[in-house]
C-alpha cells in the first residue's frame, strides 16, 4: 500500500463533503472540484501525494491514521460545513 494512502482517502472524503459535485478521479490521487469563473465552468484539480518531508512539523490535528486503524465516522457537522461554505463565499470561490 502506498505511503499515506489512508490519510489521502480521509482528506479526499472530507473534500467531497465540503464541495458539492466534487469527485475523486479514477487514479484515486486527484480531487476535482467543479466551479465557475465569470460564468464559465471549470474544475479545480487538487493532487494528493504524501510529502517525503514535513515542512511545517507535526500536523495540528495529529490524527493517527494507520493501516490497522478501524474506520470511524468522520463526517463533518452541519456547522462545520456551513463555516467552510461561508469561508469559500468570502474568498469569492
Amino acid at each position: 500500500m502506498a505511503k499515506g494512502n489512508q490519510s489521502k482517502t480521509f482528506i479526499g472524503e472530507a473534500l467531497l463533503q465540503i464541495f458539492p459535485g466534487s469527485f475523486i478521479d479514477a487514479d484515486r490521487k486527484t480531487v476535482r472540484i467543479p466551479t465557475t469563473c465569470e460564468g464559465e465552468p471549470l474544475e479545480i484539480k487538487i493532487s494528493m501525494t504524501c510529502a517525503k518531508d514535513l515542512v511545517g512539523g507535526a500536523p495540528a490535528f495529529a490524527e493517527n491514521v494507520s493501516a490497522t486503524a478501524e474506520p470511524q465516522n468522520r463526517a463533518m457537522t452541519d456547522e462545520e460545513i456551513a463555516e467552510v461554505r461561508d469561508l469559500i463565499a468570502r474568498m469569492g470561490l
